[in-house]
């Protein structure tokens, strides 16, 4: 299911959430493909067209002793590279 128009231009936005490292990806998934139908791509309202889940990198970090609101995501070394289709 998706809203995306014949033709339409689209902007890719990268979003990042952190789940326990024995979480189970399938449930994970299921769960945010529920927040994202309800709130977003089912809603008229909503500017959501699509999503797709990445799952070619699923790092695993550490948190410290007393962890601060984003830490872990500081932890990580991420760059993503767009490639053009040939």
């Amino acid at each position: 299911m998706h809203a995306v128009k014949p033709d339409q231009q689209v902007r890719i936005l990268t979003i990042q959430i952190a789940v326990a490292a024995d979480a189970d990806p399938d449930s994970v998934a299921d769960e945010m493909s529920e927040l994202l139908s309800e709130n977003g791509i089912c809603s008229d309202a909503s500017h959501i067209l699509d999503w797709r889940y990445l799952t070619e990198y699923q790092p695993t970090v550490t948190a410290g002793d007393d962890p601060e609101e984003g830490e872990v995501f500081g932890l990580l070394d991420f760059n993503l590279t767009i490639n053009e289709k040939e």
